[in-house]
């Protein structure tokens, strides 16, 4: 069955299941006309030719766990967060219940330390500098949210620090109009540091930790072991982005608690 087909049925799904959104892997991409209350939302960049050499069990597996991620950022970036969608890939068209994304990152598991608007805006920006980079190129950065006097005492200012004296109208993360700067100064090193209301405290600091303790799979360098050894060390949240790979990670507890992958690029086009 080819792409349009496979989108065309994916479609006459959603609308009779009453559906939150059609989510597309495959390409061509045609314009579905009638849908007037169901976006479609294009996963772009994503190589799946492997999937035509998989059994139909494999298939699924993939698929499904392709839609996993998907509806990770669904949660996070579009605000779904109830609700069925279906996802339509080269050989599988399947439903997909977002609340099993949502539970994947339930930012309940973390409130304990920070408040769960504070901890999904931290999050969200951190996938849009997984996903757009800066100036042409991949960054990587980290957030370290908590009690920032404790956070301070573990770290030193490497460099000027960008937010020192700046009303807090313009530290505040929760605030979108904010991203921006927050995204030109990741380029510098160091990490950030948020406190529990959402303020950035500060840009280019850099933590003071042994590592003693910490295991960590290979190939996660030295921005992933000490912010896992910080929140080791103490009560903070770290959020980093790998800049090799893109991959969104947050930390609790000395360890790596969900890895989310930024290759899944939305795009609405309905």
């Amino acid at each position: 069955m080819n792409g349009d087909l496979m989108l065309v049925t994916a479609c006459d799904v959603a609308l009779k299941i009453g559906a939150r959104a059609v989510v597309s892997f495959v390409e061509p991409f045609p314009v579905i006309p009638d849908l007037p209350e169901i976006p479609i939302i294009r996963v772009q960049e994503l190589q799946l030719d492997v999937l035509k050499d998989l059994t139909m069990h494999d298939i699924l597996e993939v698929s499904e766990r392709h839609m996993l991620d998907a509806a990770v950022h669904l949660y996070l970036r579009r605000n779904l967060e109830t609700g069925l969608v279906v996802g339509v890939f080269p050989y599988a068209v399947i439903i997909y219940d977002i609340e099993e994304g949502k539970n994947f990152i339930n930012l309940k598991d973390f409130s304990d330390i920070v408040p769960r608007e504070v901890l999904h805006a931290a999050l969200t920006l951190a996938l849009e500098i997984a996903v757009e980079g800066r100036e042409g190129r991949a960054i990587g950065t980290a957030f370290i949210i908590g009690d920032p006097e404790e956070i301070f005492r573990h770290s030193h200012q490497a460099i000027l620090n960008p937010y020192q004296g700046q009303p807090g109208a313009l530290r505040d993360l929760k605030n979108r109009d904010n991203w921006e700067s927050v995204k030109e100064f990741a380029q510098l090193d160091g990490v950030f540091v948020i406190d529990k209301t959402g303020e950035v405290r500060a840009a280019g600091r850099y933590l003071d930790v042994t590592g003693k303790g910490i295991s960590l799979p290979g190939g996660l360098g030295g921005r992933h072991r000490a912010t896992a050894s910080i929140t080791h060390e103490i009560p903070v949240i770290g959020i980093t982005v790998s800049e090799s790979g893109g991959m969104v990670r947050i930390f609790r507890d000395g360890q790596c608690k969900i890895s989310i992958r930024s290759d899944i690029r939305l795009r609405s086009d309905a």
